[in-house]
């Protein structure tokens, strides 16, 4: 029985890896005053933290319409599909998706709300690769994901808060507290919704607590996908690398650039870790 997975662009799988992996995108929108670019496909990310960086106005997102997710359902092939998407306290992504199954009879099609999103959602459809490429059944592989979802440990330092309240994603407080010179505030995504857990002066020590962060709460399971990430640069990954080690990190590791969607929210310079902790 053959298995189409889709997942939404917050995931930062680009339309070349994604032929590559034989899975579907649906891309969220960014809208910068009355210009509306489909997700790493109407806009790169170097175009796009440019755009954010000159323009005077945060842009806006939205997630993909119901007809997109009809179209892929429809245009699908295989046996059964599951649906990977961002977090639902997130996005109305999961509500888009939701309502195109129920237009699409005789689907087989299970839903997985990741409640993560950007390079958490990155590694759980990997995750649900390796699944698929195991054999596993489309109802099985959204089984998993939802048991192994729990074991996901994100953590990133970003440069400011100020877009994340913007966004509406953290109060006003918070961005107030981690807005001060040199601050860097360190978030995670916990029960589906974006949590501010400490800050440092300067990225060395923020770098620092991710690190005591991650084995607080559980180092990686390398037999599971992981992945390094950041928004606009890649200048503080070898950094990030090198005050995690090797208990964290290894040769080769992935490193993405966290795109238009999520980048819209948490500005340039954020660095970030995710992977799936050992149980």
């Amino acid at each position: 029985m053959s298995v189409r997975i889709i997942t939404d662009s917050t995931s930062d799988i680009t339309p070349k890896e994604a032929y590559e992996l034989g899975i579907s995108i649906a891309p969220l929108k960014v809208i910068f005053g009355e210009t509306e670019y489909r997700d790493n496909i109407d806009i790169t990310n170097e175009e796009f933290y440019e755009k954010l960086a000159a323009s005077k106005d945060l842009p806006t997102t939205t997630q993909p319409a119901v007809s997109d997710y009809i179209s892929l359902y429809e245009s699908a092939k295989e046996d059964e599909i599951v649906v990977i998407t961002i977090s639902s306290k997130l996005s109305g992504t999961m509500q888009s998706a939701t309502i195109a199954a129920e237009s699409v009879p005789g689907k087989k099609i299970y839903i997985v709300d990741s409640e993560t999103a950007t390079l958490s959602l990155n590694i759980l459809v990997r995750r649900a690769i390796q699944l698929r490429d195991q054999g596993l059944s489309g109802i099985e592989i959204a089984v998993k994901l939802d048991e192994e979802k729990k074991d996901i440990v994100l953590l990133a330092s970003v440069d400011t808060l100020s877009y994340l309240q913007k966004g509406g994603r953290v109060s006003k407080t918070a961005a107030i507290a981690g807005g001060l010179l040199g601050i860097k505030p360190i978030i995670t995504i916990r029960d589906g919704a974006i949590e501010v857990i400490g800050k440092e002066r300067g990225n060395a020590k923020a770098y620092k607590f991710i690190r005591d962060t991650g084995l607080g709460l559980g180092t990686p399971d390398f037999e599971r996908p992981c992945a390094l990430g950041f928004t606009a640069k890649d200048a503080n990954m070898e950094v990030l690398r090198e005050v995690m080690g090797k208990e964290f990190c290894y040769d080769g590791m992935a490193v993405d650039s966290i795109g238009a969607a999520i980048g819209t929210h948490v500005g340039p310079n954020a660095a970030a870790i995710t992977y799936f902790r050992k149980r």
